[in-house]
């Protein structure tokens, strides 16, 4: 029986976009989050923005890559608790080919870089990008 001394957290939604990129159906471009963690680029969608304008811009600002989208690969939902709020995320992700740029962390990841997949396989933790990364693989018929 749940304690009636449990106090409730705040609870606030956010919504993200981001790209699955890859480079000749060999390599997937890769950042390191600032938990040390490899994942995909991604990040909040801005007022005004679609869900594709802010993958792109995410993309871009985090690992200096420019690319196009090929088509939606779906979504990702998780919960997590910042300075006293709980919050429901709401990650959108595209399937991406890779354009130009070489890989440049921005300020807010600690590294970029493009893995080839079978590496990638292997590097990538969260339960959510492993998923949307199978999806990815489906779609370039690489599974």
């Amino acid at each position: 029986m749940p304690s009636k001394n449990v106090k409730k957290l705040p609870l606030r939604k956010e919504y993200s976009a981001g790209g699955v990129v890859f480079k000749d159906k060999r390599e997937v471009l890769l950042i390191k989050n600032p938990s040390n963690v490899w994942t995909f680029p991604k990040g909040h969608i801005e007022n005004g923005e679609t869900k594709e304008q802010a993958a792109l811009r995410e993309v871009k600002e985090e690992t200096n890559i420019d690319a196009e989208i090929v088509t939606y690969l779906g979504e990702i939902h998780y919960f997590f608790t910042w300075k006293g709020t709980r919050i429901f995320k709401t990650v959108y992700f595209f399937l991406m080919k890779y354009i130009s740029g070489k890989p440049v962390p921005s300020w807010e990841v600690k590294d970029a870089k493009f893995f080839p997949i079978e590496e990638a396989k292997k590097l990538i933790k969260y339960k959510g990008d492993k998923e949307i990364f199978s999806k990815a693989l489906e779609k370039l018929c690489l599974l």
